[in-house]
């Protein structure tokens, strides 16, 4: 699959290159969200054609391809000629992997875990900024060649400074380059001494500047050195002084002379480089190439005076939201004054960096035990969580800490670093603006997650997943008038799995949209071929989870279904949240009449548990409620579930609308419900979910309850 969009050359944009065209969507829309421009391909040579007319400012390489290796994909650019920064994504934690791709100049290594397309955005845009950087850091050192190149021309026709001092007589020679490397107009009278030469140089210079001439004088020793002066502009510049002796017949110096060259931009040049490699532009804090040598020093330290070394992995909440709401602008300021504000929490010892975006690291270093980093963490807490003063707006954050110890949590920089970050991650979704020390037992729910994220996405072709259908019976005739599709997992490790084991996870990660998509393929087959055996047409229900109902070109989507499968739209009804369908209630309405329009059956499920606005719910083209079944469970003993069950039952009625309530367990249940209208039932008084064999015989002979 390829973006249909065409792209001219354009340094913002970032190649997408994944051989599963649905992850690359997701990929995509990830990195859309948050401002990127991306384009998709699948193979590697769509991608190297589209390369040899297009420049992209970063390059996202999945390492196993359709059609090549990563490797033979990177070679390939390296004969063309191509140079582009990319990051390398894979869905094996494989750390020699790791690397290896990482020797291969990837600017950084994802695995493809539960948090991968929310971690996508932060590690593309640190990736694009240091791409920038090291585009500076280029230009900075062109600069300093150009200005060596330009010296040693200088050099060549003699416009350095050059002096002389005759030692048998005093006098003392500049010329004129000279006199202007000391800002001063040549032939200027009464300067040239050597106390007034002393007095132009720094302070802490002069004791090597003395001893070297009194060695020349003394020793004829020749000196190369190099030390800061005041100008006569009052300007601090840096200069390098070369000199040879010549002695007399006596043996004893009698000239010196030499040149005086004026290095403070090769100085300034060089410093600059050091600072763009070292440190963060914005904050001027260590960032993540100082933070690596500075935590490596530490541990070796650690290990020598057997002391506890603690590294916090800081992200501040809700920072992007502060961002897009207030600008970059805001958002960089808030950033400096956290940055200050958690110099003020650590010793100058103690190592503060930012490795990008909002996350910050701290390294802890001769800690006796862990109550001293508990103390170090509330303090930042606290502090961060003090209001900030921007642009005449007062912004409250927070922050979520992660902490990793040495040398119980790791022995090496990247470990301890990485169980910090999962540490950070689990603070965030026990609840934020607090700190999570890391444990074993985090490390192996980590490590589940991971492993069952890579099965599932790998069960679709091993046809694990199947469905189950559980029959929707009207209680007055106990004839079945429709059914739900039930999803289930038979996992070769695990057993059999419920949805409520990994649905979540396929949220999380998006393939949610594959799986539903196979899902209401599946359930919509099965069902016409119910029909083709002659069987009873009845609806099948299939739920809508909200990452799908809010997916683009949903109703292209299930039109091509029905019209794959042979399944008439009218029994096919699809179950949407109530919660879903309130979020941008305006907009679903419309998406609603389009689904309606094709002829499908529409329902709200779980009705009550949400927070619909009743104003709405008239206007949505809806064909059924169904009452939750926590409304059901204690409906014949708990007088608040009785009214809330008969108030649906009456609104339905009022706005000319099916009812039906699921979890039915009970005869009394079911003549409560039937007493009060609600002739439609769904639960296990009738009959559990069964596989298709089993309900194409409830369809052939009818139910017995």
């Amino acid at each position: 699959m390829t973006d249909t969009r065409t792209y001219q050359s354009d340094s913002s944009m970032i190649l997408i290159i994944e051989d599963d065209a649905g992850f690359a969507e997701l990929m995509s829309s990830s990195l859309q969200d948050e401002g990127f421009s991306t384009i998709c391909f699948c193979s590697g040579r769509q991608a190297l054609d589209w390369l040899v007319a297009n420049a992209p400012s970063l390059l996202i390489l999945d390492y196993t391809l359709s059609d090549m290796t990563a490797d033979s994909f990177l070679e390939r650019m390296r004969e063309l000629g191509i140079q582009v920064p990319f990051l390398m994504v894979t869905g094996h934690d494989d750390s020699s992997l790791a690397v290896q791709m990482m020797k291969t100049g990837a600017s950084d290594f994802l695995i493809k875990d539960t948090g991968f397309l929310d971690r996508l955005p932060v590690v593309v845009g640190r990736a694009m900024h240091e791409a920038e950087t090291r585009a500076r850091l280029r230009r900075a050192e062109q600069s300093l060649r150009q200005s060596e190149s330009r010296l040693a021309r200088a050099q060549k026709i003699a416009r350095m400074g050059s002096w002389e001092w005759d030692l048998d007589t005093g006098e003392i020679y500049w010329s004129d380059e000279l006199y202007r490397i000391f800002g001063l107009e040549p032939g200027t009278p009464a300067v040239i001494e050597n106390d007034w030469v002393i007095a132009q140089i720094n302070q802490a210079d002069r004791p090597a500047f003395k001893k070297a001439i009194l060695n020349a004088s003394r020793n004829c020793q020749p000196f190369n050195i190099v030390y800061r002066i005041t100008s006569g502009n009052d300007d601090e510049i840096v200069v390098n002084s070369q000199a040879e002796v010549e002695p007399g017949d006596d043996g004893k110096a009698r000239l010196i002379s030499g040149t005086t060259l004026d290095i403070t931009a090769r100085i300034r040049a060089e410093s600059e480089i050091q600072q763009l490699i070292n440190y963060d532009t914005l904050t001027g804090l260590p960032n993540r190439n100082l933070l690596h040598d500075r935590l490596k020093l530490a541990i070796a330290q650690a290990a020598r005076e057997r002391m506890l070394l603690g590294v916090m992995v800081l992200d501040l909440d809700r920072f992007k939201s502060i961002n897009d709401t207030l600008g970059h602008r805001a958002g960089d300021k808030l950033l400096k004054t956290v940055a200050s504000r958690l110099e003020a929490c650590v010793r100058e010892s103690d190592t503060l960096a930012r490795l990008g975006g909002d996350e910050f690291v701290v390294i802890l270093i001769n800690v006796a035990n862990e109550e001293g980093i508990t103390v170090v963490a509330k303090k930042i807490l606290a502090v961060i969580a003090e209001p900030i003063y921007i642009d005449g707006h007062e912004i409250y954050t927070s922050g979520s800490i992660g902490i990793a110890v040495y040398p119980m949590d790791g022995e090496d920089s990247h470990t301890l670093l990485k169980h910090a970050d999962l540490a950070m991650y689990q603070a965030k979704e026990l609840d934020r603006n607090n700190f999570q020390f890391f444990s074993r037992e985090m490390n192996i729910k980590v490590l589940e997650r991971m492993m069952l994220e890579n099965s599932m996405r790998r069960a679709l072709d091993k046809e694990e997943f199947f469905l189950v259908y559980q029959p929707q019976v009207d209680a007055r005739s106990g004839r079945i008038v429709g059914m739900e599709a039930l999803l289930r997992w038979q996992h070769p490790d695990l057993g059999l799995l419920s949805p409520d084991k990994f649905i979540f996870l396929a949220e999380e990660t998006g393939f949610i949209l594959q799986l539903g998509e196979w899902v209401l393929r599946e359930a919509c087959r099965q069902n016409r071929e119910w029909q083709e055996r002659g069987l009873p047409p009845v609806r099948m229900a299939v739920n809508l989870s909200a990452k799908q109902f809010g997916q683009y070109h949903l109703d292209e989507m299930i039109a091509a279904t029905l019209m794959e499968t042979g399944l008439s739209p009218e029994w096919l009804e699809l179950e949407i949240t109530e919660s879903a369908v309130m979020k941008n209630a305006e907009q679903n309405i419309s998406i609603l009449r389009t689904m309606k329009d094709m002829g499908v059956t529409l329902a709200i499920d779980d009705f009550g548990t949400g927070y619909s606005s009743l104003s709405y719910l008239k206007h949505f083209p809806i064909n059924r409620l169904k009452i939750d079944r926590s409304f059901v469970r204690d409906i014949t003993s708990n007088t608040d579930d009785a009214a809330i069950a008969e108030i649906i039952i009456a609104m339905a009625q009022t706005l000319k609308l099916n009812v039906i309530a699921e979890g039915v367990e009970t005869r009394a249940q079911m003549e409560f419900l039937s007493f009060h209208n609600c002739v439609e039932m769904q639960g296990y008084l009738f009959s559990r979910p069964v596989r298709s064999e089993q309900f194409a015989e409830l369809l052939q002979n009818g139910l017995k309850y």
